[in-house]
């Protein structure tokens, strides 16, 4: 990587990382009162969304960096960085907006939004427990889990 292609990439490697961090900040002093599991109530729509929106940047953008990183190298400019976190943002934020429009309050050990079936919840329990333990046990026989070498 040239020089004149490092810079623009550290800059928003740099600038998206401490967005995440200042929003880890926001989220945890917004938090008060969040503790209750599935009884916490979500709050009003303006709340909902100012919690949510301060909250995706901090646990979305560590894991986007390297598509970060990427947008920064491709175009050699940082100004194209702003645009694509905006994007990925938005897109998050009406995912947010989603789940608070379908949110249903649950009690314990039940389905979100579907009557328990123990035909169809205790064998796909099984399986994803069978798969958990062969992610643990062999994590290269499952596809896509591990790089090809």
């Amino acid at each position: 990587m040239t020089s004149t292609r490092t810079a623009p990439a550290a800059a928003a490697l740099t600038a998206t990382l401490g967005l995440a961090a200042a929003s880890w900040v926001v989220a945890v002093r917004r938090m008060d009162g969040m503790d209750m599991g599935v009884a916490t109530e979500l709050g009003s729509f303006a709340f909902f969304v100012a919690l949510w929106v301060s909250m995706m940047p901090a646990m979305m953008l560590p894991g986007a960096a390297p598509a970060v990183l990427r947008c920064a190298h491709a175009s050699g400019r940082v100004r194209a960085v702003p645009l694509f976190v905006v994007s990925y943002l938005s897109v998050w934020t009406l995912v947010g907006v989603a789940e608070y429009a379908l949110y249903r309050p649950h009690g314990s050990l039940a389905q979100k939004l579907l009557p328990p079936i123990a035909a169809i919840d205790v064998p796909l329990a099984l399986a994803i427990v069978g798969l958990g333990i062969l992610i643990v046990v062999a994590p290269s026989s499952v596809p896509g889990l591990a790089p090809p070498m």
